[in-house]
């Protein structure tokens, strides 16, 4: 079986006629990168969704006097005033010094006494409760958060982290089921539904009653939009061919970081996060309209052995680019077909992943690498509020930094460094940038540790975008999806310990970058173990991918297979010239024309296996 699959047409030998990146895959190439808009706004929604505002202890005593302060075009000195009378204040320490706050979890018991402004509440008492009325907002820039709507808030304030690592679990289940799903049933099915279920749960969060129905339905949008984002990638990197794969794999991340970018935009127009959330899910329904418009790939189909649609879509290229392919090559495709019930009772499955050795260490490799680059991408991504200013700004910068990020990601791998080494690179200078962040002193040189933290953010940012294209050339086209799937996956488990990392700074304050940066560093180095994949074909079969990398083994194989060449020539040299005298004299013509054909039919065959 494993004969025949080799035997297979690969649609890069398809290519070479269609062109590799001719103007309808360009088209094509376009329509498939606006669906990495939905997944960016909604990865990082949560930064506006759930702002943190500052609050502090309602007290139902002074009621009247809050709506009272409405009226009054000074409203923030009238309720600076209030607050000074019903607020303790607490110390606050921070890299510049410490100073005095309002307290966020406790209020004055003021009961049975008067109010009225500049009164001295602590010459009547010093007793403090909790806040058993609710809290109160400021407002000025948020007129509705998550964080405000549940009170996620002092005891409460924990819930509001499960979202986000809810949100973070939903990309990891995303990743292995839609993976699994497109590598099944095909790559436009499998991204239809995940553009419908991004849309419909996406629409249901909005509306969610509490903070435990909103972390569901994130978990679900995290799910959806990682199927969405990952499908879209594959579809985009399979349809053109190796020398253009870096450009299709970087290509799409352009339109990822105008989402995060166009997110900010929406942010500032829209202050209410049920609306907002409803302008990044209501228009991923648009997508399911490129059922019709998009073909299924190319590479999936004759991987797969459904060459009868294999060919109609190659017609459509063929006729979209306006070339000729020889009907030659449809001949072969038709040929195929006769194995293709064969095919799909040998398909690969992501056991196969760890199977064979040289699969297993490269895959280990690869899934430390995405974990790594999660990790310290929204690592870095969570502390962008330490910039200060307008959070809008901040964010928009955040997206802004990653075009330069992309570009160079799009370049450096198609130069003399190839991927391995970019990939080196790139995380062994975002993790020394942010150790260096450690030794700049905190407190009035701040656009310095800014600076190396956008640095590392860079850097890292143009490791995640070479990740992917080189993920995809590494696994055959049968597991690739699923491949991805897994690697997202632990690249998910990093998302979800960013924020972990983030904590176990209250801990120790330099944990956190010294995790970053030391594992950014180790997986840059790990990289250079894996083999280079610029410019080659992508592997078809597992056998192919299993082969892929063996250097030594390599050598030695072609070595062999020139002597045995060199041997099979010669013994067919022979058979043949036996068969020749045996004619001129007359005799077992037969026989010898059986030896000849059956000597030749093993020496394919030798020649086959090597």
């Amino acid at each position: 079986m494993s004969r025949e699959l080799a035997k297979m047409l690969k649609f890069d030998d398809v290519l070479e006629y269609l062109g590799e990146f001719g103007p309808y895959q360009k088209r094509l190439y376009f329509l498939v990168c606006l669906m990495a808009i939905c997944p960016a706004m909604h990865a990082f929604a949560q930064v506006f969704l759930a702002a943190e505002t500052d609050h502090w202890c309602n007290t139902p005593e002074l009621e009247h006097y809050y709506e009272n302060c409405t009226d009054y075009a000074a409203n923030d000195i009238c309720t600076e005033i209030i607050k000074n009378f019903s607020i303790p204040l607490e110390d606050e320490t921070d890299a510049c010094g410490d100073s005095l706050v309002y307290s966020n979890c406790y209020r004055y018991d003021i009961t049975d006494i008067d109010f009225y402004p500049g009164k001295d509440i602590t010459k009547y008492t010093n007793t403090t409760i909790k806040c058993d009325h609710g809290w109160r907002y400021d407002r000025s820039q948020y007129k509705s958060t998550v964080f405000q709507e549940f009170d996620l808030v002092c005891d409460r304030y924990p819930l509001g982290a499960l979202s986000s690592s809810m949100y973070m679990a939903g990309l990891l289940i995303g990743g292995v089921l839609f993976g699994a799903l497109a590598d099944k049933v095909g790559r436009m099915k499998s991204i239809m539904i995940a553009c419908f279920g991004v849309s419909i749960v996406g629409t249901a969060c909005a509306f969610s009653p509490n903070i435990i129905a909103y972390s569901v339905f994130r978990l679900a949008t995290g799910a959806t939009a990682m199927g969405t984002f990952l499908t879209a990638f594959v579809i985009g990197t399979e349809m053109v061919g190796p020398s253009k794969r870096v450009i299709a794999g970087v290509g799409i991340e352009f339109f990822f970081s105008f989402g995060y970018m166009l997110l900010a935009l929406l942010a500032y127009l829209i202050r209410y996060w049920w609306i907002l959330q409803l302008a990044m899910s209501v228009p991923c329904a648009v997508f399911i309209v490129y059922y019709w418009i998009i073909p299924e790939s190319p590479r999936w189909l004759l991987a797969t052995g459904r060459t009868k649609r294999a060919e109609e879509v190659i017609r459509k290229y063929e006729k979209g680019n306006g070339v000729t392919v020889p009907q030659s090559v449809y001949d072969e495709i038709k040929a195929q077909g006769k194995i293709e019930e064969e095919v799909e009772k040998n398909k690969a499955s992501f056991i196969d992943l760890l199977r064979y050795p040289n699969m297993r260490k490269k895959t280990l490799n690869v899934f430390y690498n995405w974990f790594t680059v999660s990790l310290v991408y929204y690592g870095l991504s969570l502390n962008t509020s330490n910039l200060g200013g307008s959070d809008y700004l901040n964010a928009f910068l955040s997206g802004a930094v990653e075009i330069p990020a992309y570009t160079l990601s799009l370049y450096i791998p198609q130069t003399i460094l190839g991927r391995r080494w970019s990939m080196f690179v790139t995380e062994v200078i975002g993790g020394v940038a942010c150790i260096l962040t450690l030794f700049v002193p905190k407190c009035g040189m701040e656009w310095i540790g800014i600076t190396l933290a956008m640095l590392g953010k860079l850097c890292i940012s143009a490791s995640f975008a070479i990740i992917y294209v080189f993920t995809a050339e590494l696994y055959p086209t049968p597991v690739r999806t699923i491949g991805m799937g897994l690697a997202s996956m632990c690249a998910r488990i990093g998302g979800i310990l960013a924020p972990q990392m983030i904590l176990i700074g209250t801990l120790w304050e330099p944990l956190p970058i010294i995790i970053f940066g030391s594992t950014s560093i180790v997986a840059g180095v790990l990289a250079l173990l894996l083999p280079e994949t610029r410019n080659k074909k992508l592997p078809e079969t597992i056998e192919e991918s299993e082969e892929f990398g063996k250097k030594t083994k390599g050598i030695k194989e072609e070595q062999s297979s020139k002597n045995n060449s060199v041997g099979s020539a010669k013994e067919k040299y022979e058979v043949e010239k036996t068969a020749k005298n045996l004619q001129e004299n007359g005799g077992m013509e037969n026989k010898a024309l059986d030896t000849s054909t059956e000597t030749s039919a093993n020496v394919g065959s030798q020649t086959t296996e090597l």
